[in-house]
């Protein structure tokens, strides 16, 4: 065993050295690629334009963002506060226009209280107005059948010159300007009609001025009708 030591002794210190590795030749670095630096173009949204239209609008869709937040969680408030609103604006167009909002109740009937003052006078006035509106013909003769004129304005020619039926005239308003009440217990009333009717060039409008002579005590019965005028109004 001692012999065999000593032969693997000699035998390492006889054999020569390792040959050691040469040490590898340094590896040029790569060269570096220059990068380019692209220009970044400005989105739509930061533009100055897109930044003030936002800057606008931003407060007002965050109002109606917490305006629906409220509708929602405090709903019978909400309810309570729209019919509010309703019935104020009603009220309001009433006292303004005497009407209540979308035609409901409204008569183009204008100053028909002068008449009312001298009793029933404006009534018969009245209904043959609306049925010369309307194209009632029927409703106008019977009307004049209390007339004292010999020749009385014939219901079939007026409808077809005035009425909106027959023609393409809309009725605006009627207004009385003048009721006057004579010695005689009669009442003298002039109406003017503001009509308006479609054109290429916009609305034209015109006036019809009649002349209606009235009985108070009988109920306002109808004792003659005149056509004063029928013109388009001075622009």
């Amino acid at each position: 065993m001692l012999e065999k030591v000593e032969k693997e002794a000699k035998l390492m210190l006889v054999s020569p050295p390792p040959a050691q590795q040469q040490p590898d030749r340094d590896v040029e670095p790569a060269q570096k690629k220059p990068v380019r630096t692209t220009r970044i173009r400005r989105r739509t949204g930061e533009t100055p334009a897109a930044l003030l239209i936002k800057a606008i609008l931003r407060p007002l869709f965050k109002g109606i963002y917490y305006l629906l937040r409220a509708i929602r969680y405090h709903k019978l408030v909400t309810v309570l506060l729209l019919l509010l609103l309703i019935v104020s604006s009603s009220v309001a167009t009433f006292f303004v226009t005497g009407s209540w909002p979308f035609g409901i109740g409204s008569d183009p009937f204008r100053g028909f209280n002068g008449l009312q003052k001298n009793g029933d006078a404006g009534d018969h006035v009245k209904n043959w107005l609306y049925a010369l509106r309307d194209g009632d013909i029927t409703t106008m003769q019977l009307i004049e059948g209390e007339l004292i004129m010999t020749q009385p304005p014939d219901p079939s020619q007026l409808v077809t010159q005035f009425s909106e039926k027959n023609t393409h005239l809309v009725w605006k308003a009627i207004n009385i300007t003048n009721s006057y009440t004579e010695s005689d217990t009669t009442v003298d009333t002039l109406v003017e009609v503001d009509m308006a009717a479609p054109g290429p060039g916009g609305a034209v409008k015109a006036i019809l001025l009649l002349h209606f002579t009235t009985l108070p005590q009988q109920q306002g019965r109808i004792l003659l009708i005149h056509i004063v005028d029928f013109r388009q109004p001075l622009q």
